[in-house]
Parts: C-alpha cells; sequence; structure tokens
C-alpha cells in the first residue's frame, strides 16, 4: 500500500480494567496519524482551519482484530483515497510487528466555517498526499436500523470544555469511549468493530442522551464479534450519531 505511517507506543492510561486500550484510543491513533500526514504533505489541518475550512467527520468504522495493551509499540499506515463529489475518503492500518491490529475506512466533509458549504474534492489541493484504493471491510460502513429495533435510553452526557475541538463541538474521538461505555456488561467485553455515522454536532453545553437497541444475534465483522448492539444519540434535539458496536467476551490481560 502506497501509505504514511508514524510509531507510537501504548500509554499505561491508555488501557481499560482489562488491560485493553479503550476505543477512543484506537481511534487517535489513527486520526492523530492522518494530522501528521497533512503537517508533512501540505495542506495541514491548521492551513484550512486558519483559512475558515474545516474537516469533519461522517463515517468512521473499524475492525478490531486484536488487543494493545501497555507499552505495546504499534505502526500506524493511513492514506487517502480518490473523493467524489464532497466526499473525502481516508483508511488505515495499525499493525503491532508482523500483526494487523486494525483496519478502517473513513469518509469526511470538509466545510466553509462561515457559509456552512461543503467544499468539493476538486477545490482541494491534496496531490501531494499518499493515495491508494479504499479498504473493504466486513462491517457494514453504511447500515440502517430496522423498523423492529427497540431503542432505550441508557446513558447521558453534557458536553463540557474539555469535550471540544477547536470547532466547539465534541471532538468526533470522544464518541467511542462515550458509547463503548453503554454497551451490556463492558467491564467483561472486549471491542470487535466500531462503525459510526456522525450526523450532526453536539456543541458546548448540549446534553447528549444515549440510546441503544442489543442485536438479537452478532453482526460478522471478521473481528469474532459474540454481541453487537445499535446505538443512537441525541443532541439539541436532533439525531447526532448512529452507531453499529460489537464486542466479545474479554479476559484481564496479565503479561507485558
Amino acid at each position: 500500500m502506497n501509505c504514511y505511517t508514524e510509531r507510537y507506543s501504548i500509554l499505561s492510561h491508555d488501557v481499560d480494567s482489562n488491560n485493553n486500550a479503550r476505543p477512543s484510543i484506537i481511534s487517535r491513533l489513527m486520526q492523530e496519524t492522518a494530522n501528521h500526514h497533512m503537517r508533512d504533505r501540505r495542506p495541514t489541518y491548521y492551513d484550512l482551519f486558519f483559512r475558515g475550512q474545516s474537516f469533519i467527520a461522517t463515517r468512521i468504522a473499524f475492525e478490531l482484530y486484536e488487543q494493545l495493551h501497555p507499552y505495546d509499540v504499534v505502526d500506524v499506515h493511513t492514506w487517502t483515497c480518490e473523493g467524489k463529489a464532497v466526499t473525502f475518503r481516508r483508511c488505515y492500518v495499525i499493525e503491532r510487528g508482523n500483526e494487523t491490529i486494525a483496519r478502517s475506512y473513513s469518509e469526511w466533509a470538509v466545510a466553509d466555517r462561515n457559509t456552512g458549504k461543503l467544499c468539493r474534492t476538486n477545490e482541494i489541493d491534496f496531490s501531494n498526499y499518499e493515495k491508494d484504493e479504499p479498504l473493504e471491510l466486513s462491517v457494514p460502513v453504511r447500515f440502517h436500523f430496522p423498523n423492529e429495533a427497540r431503542f432505550d435510553i441508557v446513558d447521558s452526557k453534557v458536553v463540557k470544555y474539555c469535550d471540544c475541538d477547536m470547532n466547539m463541538h465534541m471532538n468526533n474521538t470522544f464518541y467511542q469511549d462515550m458509547i463503548w461505555n453503554a454497551f451490556p456488561n463492558v467491564a467483561e467485553r472486549k471491542l470487535t468493530s466500531f462503525s459510526l455515522r456522525f450526523m450532526a454536532e453536539a456543541h458546548l453545553g448540549n446534553e447528549i442522551s444515549i440510546e441503544r437497541s442489543v442485536l438479537d444475534k452478532p453482526v460478522d465483522d471478521g473481528a469474532g464479534a459474540e454481541f453487537s448492539c445499535y446505538f443512537r444519540t441525541m443532541a439539541g434535539g436532533r439525531v447526532n450519531t448512529e452507531a453499529l458496536v460489537s464486542g466479545a467476551r474479554a479476559e484481564r490481560t496479565t503479561a507485558f
């Protein structure tokens, strides 16, 4: 693959009670690498931001085949893919030595922060970026809740200052932990896949309600799912996100 790569070490504070990296860490490893890619190839995220343009996540899906633990050293690969209309695409692979830990596909929009208009892919020059074909995942990137799905409110959160990014809405890497916390028996689970659609922003001060619908059987996510749930979050009177999340039974890791 024609890609950009960065290396990281998992911190002891990046993990949960089973010593598995939290879902937000997986997402941040990938997006930090994308930001490094932009920094080194240009235009950078900040070049765009300070001329009034901002990347907004619309879909992020990843499959997690193995768990990451404290002090693991990982290589994170990323590349852009051919976009279409107003959709910018980017993929990621996380490797630990010769092991593939995770694979991810994402879609983004670039919005004019003054007008709200979306930029077309041919309006921004990313020709200096590494580019390759998009990944095909087992977990569905696009999904629809079935009519029979019954949602119950299981949690809520108020968006605080430290949840927000430069756009003053909740950073997209904060959603994974918030939703995973509402997974049934989460302390006994490990994440296998996360497919998340962003539909509306949650601004500073908004209260987010988290709704869950437990599936009768797990989805085939290619990563060993044993349990699956649909999630829906509401903020400011609108649907904020929709997610399909899967996990499996977990045991605490004790060897490092």
